[in-house]
């Protein structure tokens, strides 16, 4: 439930989610807020938070991100996953720990950006891009990306005839 998780200061990276209650691998925590979509060509004219806080809901559709969600950091080791609109354990969670999510599960664009995550294996830097993560991590993810994406990876994986 949106009421056992809460946003807090997560040092470097800002605001976070954290666990207010345990949660066992598998089990559900919340499930989040809809928020507004618009058009790639429409994000130019978004100011603040709005602008900062973008997730791909198609190949040239964003959605504004609402609370608590849109303070769920990245991580390279992630402890939650989102399926739909809601967010699962991966692993089990602690009360007090913060949830973590993949950003390049659902990320086409292909930015780049420092990672603070910390977390063992930490590469460092992302590129905001589901086929910047490994293959094994491809195949791991793949349930859970958007359709779009699951199209392409099946484009790609699709043998070449000569």
């Amino acid at each position: 439930m949106i009421n056992d998780v809460g946003t807090e200061k997560a040092g470097r990276k800002g605001k976070g989610v954290f666990a207010k209650a345990s949660f066992k691998a598998g089990k559900f925590i919340f499930q989040a807020k809809r928020g507004k979509i618009i058009t790639t060509r429409s994000t130019k004219r978004l100011k603040g938070s709005d602008r900062k806080y973008l997730d791909e809901a198609g190949k040239y559709r964003w959605e504004i991100m609402q609370p608590p969600e849109k303070y769920l950091n990245h991580s390279c080791n992630p402890n939650t996953i989102r399926r739909g609109r809601s967010y699962f354990a991966l692993q089990s969670i602690k009360k007090g720990e913060e949830l973590t999510v993949e950003y390049r599960v659902n990320a086409h664009d292909g930015q780049r950006w420092h990672c603070y995550c910390g977390s063992k294996g930490c590469k460092k830097y992302l590129a905001s891009d589901f086929f910047s993560m490994s293959p094994w991590e491809q195949r791991r993810y793949l349930p859970h990306t958007l359709p779009f994406i699951r199209q392409e990876y099946l484009k790609r994986r699709k043998p070449k005839h000569e």
